[in-house]
């Protein structure tokens, strides 16, 4: 973590990141641009305190200006994680394309979907699954965001996460089966041990008898053309 800032200016800079006033933040980092990762007595930066009020141009600006997006305060949140416990979706967005992890957990082990879980905020739980996040990661109380689902239906679609994934790893063991030459073979072997006919034993007795006959009368056939040819 980074030194505190206590200068008037880098006050006024958290202040006006807080507050949404591009034009300050803008102004105070033309002259002193290496403000823009300073901290306050919480070790939160220009960009924590942003993205927790939701002021997505100020995030934005400041992650086109060298806000480190993987930036950690107390207890290990990242500006991610104070905009998925808000809810605002606009500034998640923001800082995944800058290079957030949609995956990124705090000390105790939670991650933006369990603070948007928490939060009850519909639309973000179902953005971050889309874009990554694993509903069944465990915290640290080795809670999956299924087991603190509060809103019936965040608690719906997460089951419906689990059912999927349980088919999806189904899916991919029968893929992973298929693909293995060994299984494929012995696939092919029991298939084919299948598909074999059953023979009785006077289908078997028949087929001897028959296969007799057919060898009786080649075997006349040769006496025959070598008597029409004068062999004697």
């Amino acid at each position: 973590m980074g030194k505190p800032q206590n200068s008037n200016k880098g006050e006024d800079l958290h202040t006006a990141a807080r507050s949404g006033d591009l034009n300050a933040v803008q102004f105070i980092l033309s002259s002193n641009p290496l403000a823009v990762n300073s901290r306050d007595k919480h070790s939160r930066t220009p960009l924590h305190l942003s993205a927790w009020s939701g002021q997505a141009e100020v995030v934005s600006y400041l992650c086109k200006n060298k806000a480190d997006v993987g930036a950690a305060a107390m207890d290990d949140m990242g500006a991610i994680h104070f905009a998925a416990q808000k809810g605002h979706i606009e500034v998640v967005r923001t800082l995944l394309s800058s290079g957030a992890s949609v995956k990124a957990f705090t000390r105790k082990g939670l991650t933006p979907l369990h603070y948007a879980v928490q939060g009850s905020h519909v639309e973000l739980v179902k953005y971050l699954v889309k874009k990554g996040a694993n509903p069944n990661t465990k915290t640290k109380a080795g809670k999956t965001t299924l087991d603190i689902a509060n809103n019936e239906e965040i608690h719906s679609f997460l089951e419906d996460c689990e059912r999927s994934s349980k088919k999806g790893e189904i899916d991919d063991k029968q893929k992973e089966e298929e693909s293995d030459p060994k299984t494929s073979m012995m696939k092919a072997e029991e298939s084919t041990v299948a598909d074999a006919p059953v023979i009785t034993g006077d289908e078997e007795k028949d087929e001897r008898e028959k296969r007799k006959g057919n060898e009786d009368d080649r075997i006349e056939a040769s006496v025959e053309t070598k008597k029409g040819k004068g062999y004697t």
